[in-house]
């Protein structure tokens, strides 16, 4: 209790303080106001000097102030017409005669000053003012009204005064002492002079109501000293009293009676209240103090006013257990008071349509939990479904008011779903009533001006609940009464669309198509409901066909793409429902598992409809999302009817055909499908590709690439990656003048790769058949015939100049060259045979295939970039050593150069062969004028000279280390003679030549 009293001062302190604060708000910028217009007044006047942001006052406008004059004129310039008439002795002349502001003398009058702004207050100030003057003294009307309650619980705790104050005695008493608190506000209200404090009186005028509520309530209530007729009567004077010194006394007398009238029952409520009573004195009182609100137009009175109400009708619903007929209609009445009929006396102004509003919603949130907890019963829903028509009156009155119906329909859903065991009677009347209320007032304002989606929100959202609740509630109710009861539904939904069939504008906005969207599921589940599942698929398919042959008549473009998402879930339940689930997927990937007859048809009926679709949609979204489901359901009829095994075909065969189609309907007529099925294609090459490019990827590395995986096999490579490939390429180079140009290039791209995959695959199959798969022994050929390959064919491309082909061809032969044969399997350091016969091997297509791939990557580019022929060049070089050096080490081991060991003859050859390449890089770099070669030739003759000095000569003994040295000082004096022909300048004519 104590806890409860304490929580109350301490909010209607607050209460207080904050009108406190916005008083004294309101009064300083009341006194800062009349501060400002008093100083222009005066600025104005001349009694004060203006600002520097204003100009000053016009001399012919106003007469010359009589304040001191400004400090006189220097003694050179003329007096001005005042002063000199002075002297003269000659009156001086008015302002109205020399239109010039004339001064007055400085010995006339001293000047006023202006009145200094009072100090500013501080913080200790206004605490003193808070805490010292304001709320003391409305503390003590609180704790008066609590005291006067508190007296009377009092007697009832304690045993000794119970013996002495008898019942009446004490109601006596507290009546007396609550007349004995207003007759004291009285008289503080006449002797306001004296007492020069308005608030002594609102205070003792509170205390007084809150404690003749107390008493009375407690006579009733506590000891029956007092019948409900009398005790009626009685509170209903004390409130008439309240009125009248709320009306006198101002608004704290209007808030310590709110919060006696409110604390009384809670403090003497230790016997269980009666209901009834307790809800006619909380409406008589909350009735109250809404009227004096709306009189005095304080609506933070009946706001707090209907907060306690709603508490105490909360209080009331949540713990009252079995009520009779007379408590349910006084908290249903009371609830409804507070819901409706207070708020609408109680506020006025700008935001009195949404604490309407507010109110109503909290009013119908109580009555569902008075439905709850009331035991569902017929009295508790006749009580919801009255305000649920008072809510749709209101939004007919005031469409402010819109969202009180919405959350009606919801709660009114929401409780017949959690209705514990409905008699099948009851629940059908009550939701029938439940949903005229809300349909019947949507389908009349449905199509009003202006547009209001949410209605049509609304009565979609009632037609679908329908079937939904029928089946939570009943769920082993018959197929077809719950089919009953989704058509009823699709009629709702229907009778929408007939009401706005003659609208103005009815196709500007998405309210017909929700309509149509709606009465086609709910008729969907009907016709479901009442066929075999198999059917499913093409119940649905037909309700989108009904829907697209509907849409043209309609003349909204929204109603199209309704009918395809019907196809798409039509096409959904084809994929995951019907006979032979299992098989007929095993058999749209691949398998061999054998179909029944109506599964075929399913599929194919489905198909052809999605065709119509395709073919009739005008919208091109809607043509787009039809040629998608058409292309899928396409592929998957004739997948389960071509033989088995062949199904990875379909896509291929059947994108070919929609693209060459593309030439009679258009490109936009088939670019959807045709994107679908080219998507099915890659699906199913997605495994050979990735298997096949996991093995390249270990190739890069140095791993030769093993192609024994059974995707890898040739029937998988044709069927999946070769043959689409060719299909999807040649039809697109048939219609390549329909198509833009970056479709063209990926199209031909991504074939391109498939197929390239595939002759790849292929080859190395047909190779290891013929040759043998043993890497050491065939890896050289095996790789060079595949260059070849390439890089011819990047060649005949680039004769017949087709660019777009060549580029990819010969860049890939020489990638393939450089990387794979001279760079990661060189016979230098890897183990690969190069043939046993010296220069009539495999080292000159080795090298030389390197170098013609080089060769025409330079011709594919014209001209060539400098960069990319000096890069050329340096390749060439390294090729011409590297086949110079392999040779050499030929001639000694035979076909594995990687045969260790190397003797003294092919030691000093090696030397000489370094030198004999300086020279030729020498003598090429002169004749082509190539400066690389020339300095290519230097660096091979600094490593001559290194090998010599360093290892021949420190290995060799007698004649051939003389003949190294021999060989290597020939071979300097050669080249340097050659450099100096080649750098000297042009020879000098002889003297005396010109004679």
């Amino acid at each position: 209790m104590s806890e409860f009293l304490a929580f109350a001062a301490i909010m209607i302190m607050f209460v207080l303080l904050m009108d406190a604060r916005t008083r004294l708000k309101r009064a300083e910028a009341t006194l800062l106001e009349a501060a400002k217009r008093i100083g222009a007044l005066q600025r104005h006047a001349g009694l004060l000097p203006p600002k520097e942001t204003e100009p000053a006052p016009s001399p012919t406008m106003v007469e010359p102030p009589a304040v001191a004059a400004p400090p006189p004129p220097p003694p050179l310039r003329e007096p001005p017409p005042r002063r000199a008439a002075a002297k003269a002795g000659a009156p001086a002349p008015s302002v109205a005669q020399t239109k010039t502001p004339v001064p007055a003398p400085s010995v006339s009058q001293p000047e006023p000053t202006a009145p200094s702004p009072p100090p500013p207050r501080g913080a200790a100030s206004r605490f003193e003012d808070l805490f010292g003057k304001t709320l003391p003294i409305w503390a003590g009307g609180i704790t008066l009204a609590i005291a006067g309650v508190l007296i009377v619980k009092y007697a009832i705790d304690l045993g000794f005064f119970g013996r002495i104050f008898t019942p009446g005695v004490q109601i006596v008493t507290g009546l007396l002492f609550g007349l004995g608190l207003i007759g004291g506000a009285e008289l503080a209200w006449r002797n306001e002079a004296k007492l020069r404090d308005v608030r002594v009186p609102q205070a003792l005028a509170g205390a007084g109501i809150a404690t003749l509520y107390a008493a009375i309530l407690v006579a009733a209530n506590v000891y029956q000293l007092v019948g409900p007729l009398f005790a009626f009567a009685a509170l209903a004077a004390i409130t008439a009293a309240a009125l009248g010194l709320s009306l006198r006394f101002g608004p704290p007398s209007a808030l310590l009676g709110l919060a006696g009238g409110l604390a009384a029952p809670a403090l003497v409520g230790a016997v269980e209240p009666n209901v009834p009573l307790l809800a006619i004195y909380l409406a008589l009182t909350i009735a109250g103090l809404s009227g004096v609100a709306r009189t005095r137009r304080w609506p933070w009175l009946a706001l707090a006013a209907l907060v306690g109400g709603v508490g105490w009708g909360l209080w009331m619903v949540l713990t009252s257990r079995a009520l009779d007929v007379l408590g349910s209609l006084s908290i249903g009445g009371f609830v409804l008071l507070l819901a409706i009929a207070l708020p609408m006396l109680a506020f006025d102004g700008p935001r009195a349509a949404a604490l309407r509003a507010g109110s109503a919603i909290v009013g119908a949130l109580q009555l569902a939990l008075l439905v709850g907890f009331g035991g569902f019963t017929p009295l508790h829903w006749g009580l919801f479904a009255l305000l649920a028509a008072a809510g749709q009156w209101l939004a007919w009155r005031d469409r402010a008011f819109a969202i009180v119906p919405t959350i009606g329909a919801l709660l009114s859903v929401l409780l017949l779903g959690v209705w514990p065991d409905p008699a099948p009677f009851w629940f059908a009347l009550i939701g029938l009533a439940l949903a005229a209320i809300h349909a019947l007032p949507l389908l009349a304002r449905l199509w009003d001006v202006p547009k209001r989606r949410h209605y049509v929100a609304e009565l979609c959202g009632i037609a679908m609940a329908a079937p939904l609740l029928v089946k939570w509630q009943y769920f082993d109710v018959g197929d077809a009464v719950l089919a009953l009861v989704a058509l009823g539904g699709a009629l709702l939904a229907g009778a929408g669309m007939w009401r706005g069939w003659a609208a103005v504008d009815r196709a500007g906005d998405i309210r017909f198509a929700a309509l149509t969207a709606t009465a086609g599921a709910l008729l969907a589940l009907a016709i479901l409901l009442v066929l075999p599942p198999a059917m499913a698929p093409l119940a649905i398919g037909a309700v989108a066909a009904a829907i697209l042959i509907f849409a043209p008549r309609t003349g909204d473009r929204r109603i199209e793409p309704v009918a395809t998402a019907f196809l798409l879930f039509a096409a959904a339940l084809l994929g995951a429902t019907g006979p032979g689930l299992l098989p007929q997927w095993e058999r749209l990937l691949g398998g061999d598992a054998a179909v029944e007859p109506a599964v075929l048809l399913r599929w194919g009926a489905l198909a052809l409809l999605a065709i119509l679709f395709a073919a009739r949609a005008a919208g091109p979204v809607t043509q787009r999302a039809a040629q998608a489901i058409a292309a899928l359901l396409g592929y998957g009829a004739l997948a389960l009817t071509v033989p088995a095994g062949y199904a990875m075909l379909v896509p291929a065969i059947g994108g070919a055909a929609v693209l060459l189609a593309a030439r009679r309907t258009g490109l936009a007529r088939v670019d959807t499908a045709a994107t679908c099925l080219a998507l099915l294609a890659l699906a199913w090459a997605a495994t050979p590709a990735a298997m096949w490019a996991a093995q390249a990827g270990l190739s890069l590395a140095g791993l030769p690439m093993t192609l024994d995986a059974a995707a890898l096999g040739a029937r998988e490579v044709v069927l999946r990656l070769l043959a689409p490939a060719l299909l999807f390429g040649a039809a697109l180079w048939r219609i390549r003048d329909l198509v833009p140009r970056w479709v063209q290039l990926g199209g031909f791209a991504v074939a391109g790769l498939a197929g390239g995959i595939a002759l790849h695959c292929l080859y190395r199959i047909g190779f290891a058949g013929l040759a043998g798969d043993e890497f050491g022994a065939t890896g050289i050929a095996q790789r060079l015939v595949w260059q070849a390959l390439l890089i011819g064919g990047g060649w005949l491309a680039l004769r017949r100049g087709v660019r777009g082909l060549a580029w990819p061809l010969v860049v890939a032969g020489t990638a393939h060259a450089v990387w794979y044969g001279l760079i990661l399997h060189n016979p230098l350091w890897a183990e690969q045979a190069v043939g046993a016969w010296p220069l009539v091997n495999l080292l000159v297509p080795l090298f030389g295939m390197a170098w013609l791939g080089l060769a025409l990557v330079v011709r594919l580019m014209t001209p060539p970039p400098a960069w990319l022929v000096r890069a050329v060049d340096a390749a060439t070089m390294l090729l011409v050593a590297g086949f110079a050096w392999a040779t050499l080490r030929q001639l000694f081991h035979g076909s594995l150069l990687v045969a260790p060991g190397v003797d003294a003859a092919e030691n000093i050859l090696r030397s000489l062969l370094i030198l004999a390449l300086a020279i030729g890089f020498l003598l090429w770099g002169i004749r082509a004028q190539r400066h690389d070669w020339r300095i290519a030739s230097l660096v091979l003759m600094l490593g001559a000279v290194g090998k010599v000095f360093l290892f021949d000569a420190s290995g060799l003994e007698g004649l051939l280390r003389i003949g190294s040295f021999v060989a290597l000082g020939f071979s300097l004096i050669g080249i340097g003679w050659l450099y100096s022909r080649q750098l000297a300048g042009p020879a000098r004519p002889p003297a005396g030549a010109d004679g």
